[in-house]
């Protein structure tokens, strides 16, 4: 794949060849079964400690970020097919002069190693889980400085330890909510993951996946398990924290029919996240739940979650990784 550019972009290229593809329902779960209450834990007295790079924030860290825009390999100003493999099934149009830009300094998908696709692996006493998590707008897999949706990263790093605990091998995808350079960047990010996702469901029958995404990432989350719904429903549970469509790329309407929602979300600014009335989504308002104030807002001791701190109250992400584990349990 000719990808040009640095010789960084040359090692991402080799690490999405290396690792990023393999490969070309039945009885749904009642989301009201959902755990009422989170295990209490004690709020932290600072805000979420930020890694340099949301890799770093990984306590089980594989791979590298890479900038999905430089794989156009020849050059025709889009991402499909005439790209390789990897890319087939999606078509996604590119920006002149805002695709591929400084990817040493920017990336938009973390792939984390991948799980072996082989009939052992479903073999095993409990299916394997893909961990997908996806960051809000204006978030970059190479810089933190923002500092939004990092508490995501404590739940993916609980949710990996406690699926250990219980047998269950993970995998691990970061991405951004929009694909640098693209055109309707939002809109084509949700078709490159549901082509991912595809793929790694297909390469693992037996594999189980939850989508995990706040602010822009959980209107990805919605509209891709809406995308998945009919072929992998059952497999499927998303997490949306504040979801919201302010400045999205398209008024995202999709949700899934089938596959389970936990609707995580604030009031307390009035104009972020919402209640979802569909039957397969259980609704959590948020709003009197504690966090410490985001350093973006000029840090300080825990008070009432905002938009950006939604994720980072210890005791949501206790809530949220107990609602996931309960669904593992019902989905074995």
């Amino acid at each position: 794949m000719a990808l040009g550019g640095a010789s960084l972009l040359a090692v991402a290229a080799a690490v999405v060849a290396a690792v990023l593809f393999v490969g070309s329902g039945g009885r749904s779960g009642s989301a009201t079964t959902l755990l009422p209450s989170a295990t209490p834990v004690p709020a932290a007295s600072t805000a979420t400690p930020y890694p340099r790079t949301w890799k770093e924030g990984l306590e089980h860290a594989t791979g590298d970020p890479v900038l999905l825009s430089c794989f156009d390999g020849n050059r025709d100003g889009r991402l499909s097919a005439a790209d390789g493999p990897t890319f087939s099934g999606v078509n996604i149009p590119l920006v002149p002069g805002e695709a591929c830009v400084d990817p040493a300094h920017h990336r938009d998908f973390y792939p984390g190693t991948q799980l072996a696709s082989s009939t052992a692996a479903c073999a095993l006493a409990q299916p394997p889980l893909l961990l997908v998590g996806i960051a809000s707008a204006g978030s970059d897999m190479l810089d933190t400085a923002g500092g939004e949706s990092l508490g995501m990263l404590q739940i993916v790093n609980d949710l990996q330890a406690r699926a250990a605990g219980e047998r269950i091998a993970t995998e691990v995808v970061l991405s951004a909510a929009a694909v640098f350079g693209a055109d309707h960047p939002q809109t084509h990010m949700e078709q490159w993951l549901e082509q991912y996702m595809r793929r790694r469901l297909d390469a693992l029958p037996c594999m189980r996946a939850v989508l995990l995404g706040h602010s822009h990432g959980a209107v990805n989350v919605t509209s891709i398990t809406a995308a998945l719904d009919d072929a992998y429903g059952d497999r499927i549970f998303g997490v949306a924290i504040d979801r919201t469509v302010a400045l999205y790329d398209r008024n995202a309407t999709e949700y899934p029919a089938r596959a389970e929602i936990f609707n995580v979300f604030q009031l307390n600014e009035g104009w972020h996240g919402s209640n979802i009335d569909l039957p397969n989504v259980v609704n959590y308002d948020a709003s009197h739940e504690r966090a410490p104030i985001a350093l973006s807002d000029g840090g300080g001791a825990p008070a009432l979650i905002s938009h950006k701190t939604l994720d980072d109250s210890p005791t949501i992400q206790r809530r949220i990784e107990d609602a996931i584990m309960a669904w593992l349990a019902r989905h074995r």
